[in-house]
């Protein structure tokens, strides 16, 4: 099940041709990430003088960029973390929860920095 997206903010500079998609599978997975991401917008830049790279802006306001590491999925796979700040933000735009969307409970949570140093 695709949802729309919002439409890309093109930027008024660069000569690089970018194609803004309009509807995506309502999770993403980043190889380097550990929580699963609901996209917000999706462009693809294809450039003359590097490889294309896609450019992802999710819900919660993180960004992703890159070429291979991006999965977009129909359902989060079981045992991953959606993110909460994603699931949010989804519900308050009126989207399906992450657990509506597949059909079984979705585990919602995030990730907390923890200081290592300096402890006495």
């Amino acid at each position: 099940m695709k949802i729309p997206l919002e439409r890309y903010k093109m930027p008024a500079w660069g000569s690089e041709k970018i194609t803004a998609c309009s509807s995506a599978e309502p999770f993403l997975m980043n190889s380097r990430a550990i929580l699963i991401h609901r996209p917000k917008n999706v462009a693809i830049f294809d450039n003359a003088n590097r490889p294309s790279h896609v450019a992802i802006t999710n819900l919660c306001g993180a960004t992703f960029t890159g070429d291979r590491k991006f999965t977009f999925l129909a359902e989060p796979p079981e045992g991953r973390i959606v993110c909460a700040a994603c699931e949010g933000r989804a519900v308050m735009m009126g989207l399906p929860t992450s657990s509506e969307i597949a059909g079984r409970h979705v585990c919602i949570g995030k990730l907390k920095a923890v200081k290592v140093c300096c402890t006495d």
